[in-house]
C-alpha cells in the first residue's frame, strides 16, 4: 500500500465528505432536484475513488477510513433528513440505523476481545449499501419530480428493510463466530 496521503482518490473522498452538509442544506431547503443530483454525484464518487486508488496504487489507511466515514455520513444524514421530511418511513430508517449500530458495536466488542480488528465487507453488506444509496437517490428523484415512483416506493422500502435486517443478522453471525474462535484460541494459548 502506498502511503502518499494527498492523492486523487483521497481528494475525491474529501469532496464527497464536503458534499454532505450541502446535501443536508438542500434537503432542508426542499431543493429536491439539486439535492438529488449532488447526492447521486457523491454516491457515484464512492466507486470512482476506490477504483482509482486500486488502479493508481494509491490506497492508504487514511483513504480507507475517510471513505467509510464519507459513505456513512452521506447515507446517514440523507436518510435521517428524508425521514424527518416524511419521505421515508421511520421503520425503514430504524432498521438501517439498528443494523449499522449492531455492526459498529460488534466490531468494537470484537476489538476489545481480540485486540485487533480487520473488517471485510460481505457481499450482502455491499448489497445493502448499494440498495440504501439507490433508495435515497430514488426518493430524492421522486421528490424533485425527476421520476414518478409513487407505486414503486413501498416495494423499495420493503426491499431495503429486508436487506438491512438480513445483512445485520449476517454480521451478528460473522462477529459471533469470530469471537468464539478468538476465545477458543485464547484458551489454548493460556494452557
Amino acid at each position: 500500500m502506498s502511503e502518499r496521503v494527498f492523492n486523487l482518490p483521497n481528494v475525491i473522498t474529501l469532496l464527497r465528505l464536503a458534499a454532505v452538509p450541502v446535501v443536508a442544506w438542500l434537503i432542508q431547503q426542499q431543493r429536491w432536484e439539486a439535492a438529488c443530483w449532488l447526492f447521486l454525484a457523491a454516491a457515484v464518487s464512492d466507486g470512482i475513488d476506490g477504483l482509482l486508488a486500486r488502479w493508481l496504487d494509491q490506497m492508504t489507511q487514511l483513504g480507507a477510513a475517510l471513505d467509510s466515514v464519507a459513505d456513512k455520513a452521506l447515507g446517514l444524514v440523507t436518510l435521517v433528513l428524508l425521514t424527518q421530511a416524511e419521505a421515508i418511513p421511520v421503520w425503514v430508517t430504524l432498521a438501517i440505523l439498528l443494523r449499522d449500530s449492531i455492526i459498529v458495536l460488534g466490531a468494537l466488542s470484537y476489538r476489545g476481545l481480540a485486540g485487533h480488528l480487520e473488517i471485510h465487507p460481505t457481499w450482502l453488506g455491499k448489497t445493502h449499501m448499494a440498495a440504501e444509496f439507490a433508495l435515497l437517490t430514488l426518493v430524492l428523484a421522486d421528490l424533485g419530480k425527476l421520476l414518478a415512483l409513487d407505486e414503486w416506493l413501498q416495494p423499495l422500502f420493503v426491499t431495503v428493510f429486508v436487506i438491512a435486517v438480513v445483512s445485520g443478522i449476517q454480521y451478528v453471525w460473522i462477529w459471533s463466530a469470530k469471537a468464539r474462535r478468538e476465545r477458543a484460541a485464547a484458551r489454548i494459548r493460556s494452557h
